[in-house]
């Protein structure tokens, strides 16, 4: 694939949609009532699979010793914490907050759980592997 090779940009997309899709076959499976599709929280986490998939791209195209490989491998641990910690924590408040009012109807399932973000970590570096192995 020469979009791929030429443009490695596209395989973080083309790992967060898989992981939506995957999200959302998750939902299905588990008859959730709201099935998920480019929403925060589940199983897998999106931008996880986004962040690990771009780092591996940098990695590919610069090599480990690079600048873009060590910046994207910041930002992808950045992203994987605030999805454990902070958006979690955020999700536990709209919790609270929907038991105080419940005409709020906030959305809870803004976090992921530490299962979730590394699935979704190892879901996004292997496709951003099997791209750059076409």
């Amino acid at each position: 694939m020469t979009l791929i090779a030429d443009y490695p940009i596209v395989i973080p997309f083309i790992a967060i949609l898989l992981a939506e899709v995957a999200k959302m076959l998750v939902d299905l499976f588990s008859k959730r009532q709201k099935i998920r599709f480019l929403q925060s929280g589940g199983m897998p986490s999106g931008h996880s699979a986004f962040v690990a998939a771009l780092v591996v791209a940098a990695a590919n195209r610069e090599g480990i010793g690079s600048t873009a490989f060590m910046v994207s491998a910041v930002i992808a641990l950045v992203v994987m914490y605030d999805a454990i910690h902070l958006r979690n924590e955020a999700g536990k408040h709209a919790k609270m907050l929907n038991r105080l009012n419940p005409q709020a109807k906030l959305e809870e399932s803004l976090g992921h759980t530490r299962a979730e973000v590394i699935v979704g970590a190892v879901f996004g570096a292997l496709i951003a592997f099997l791209l750059l192995n076409l």
